[in-house]
């Protein structure tokens, strides 16, 4: 699905993401991508490889490749920016942590307003409904998902969207997310790609 190229301004996410959790000191050199976690794709990574009940709406951030081939996680606490500024319109409970949306000014051509979430995170605190969020901003970190009865890895879920206005925002949930009458969902890879340092292309698929 092409995305608007008008809303997605630049961004310092991922170049953010890489330095506030010291990965450059322990050999970064691309996301690494499971098949199943990214935009669209319809495999459970984390059960390996069974389908998952809908397609993917974003994209899962769990870890990265060193230059020398190594394979590390992002891991539980990692922290995590905003990918501009905006505001926190609504923090709902995941299955391993919490969600958290943020609104921001642009629109496009239909009225449809530019949201951003971050899935499975730990919300830094006072953080609520309300919030504004400047660019760079901390949203929180990856929650650890330890004790909630899951053999899913910590990793953030990043969704892009274009919502329609009449969305309450304390309404606004995963089931909300899935509703295409209301919400246009967008690929967040080629944000992430366009926000990395000059070193390649950024992503990698492996299996």
């Amino acid at each position: 699905m092409a995305k608007p190229p008008s809303l997605l301004l630049p961004s310092a996410f991922s170049a953010q993401l890489i330095s506030w959790n010291a990965l450059d000191a322990q050999g970064f050199s691309t996301w690494d991508f499971l098949p199943g976690m990214r935009f669209g794709e319809r495999a459970a990574w984390w059960r390996g490889g069974d389908e998952r009940a809908n397609p993917h709406e974003g994209l899962d951030i769990r870890g990265f490749l060193t230059g020398d081939g190594r394979r590390l996680p992002l891991g539980a606490g990692a922290r995590v920016p905003v990918l501009w500024g905006g505001e926190v319109v609504s923090i709902a409970p995941d299955f391993l942590g919490a969600s958290v949306f943020v609104a921001h000014e642009r629109q496009d051509s239909e009225g449809r307003r530019l949201h951003s979430v971050y899935g499975h995170v730990e919300p830094r605190p006072g953080l609520t409904g309300g919030t504004l969020l400047r660019d760079g901003d901390e949203v929180g970190t990856i929650a650890d998902p330890a004790g909630r009865g899951t053999a899913v890895p910590p990793h953030l879920h990043l969704t892009v969207a274009l919502m329609c206005g009449g969305i309450v925002p304390e309404n606004l949930d995963w089931n909300t997310m899935r509703d295409r009458g209301w919400v246009l969902l967008l690929d967040p890879l080629p944000i992430l790609c366009g926000t990395m340092p000059p070193r390649g292309d950024g992503v990698r698929t492996t299996t």
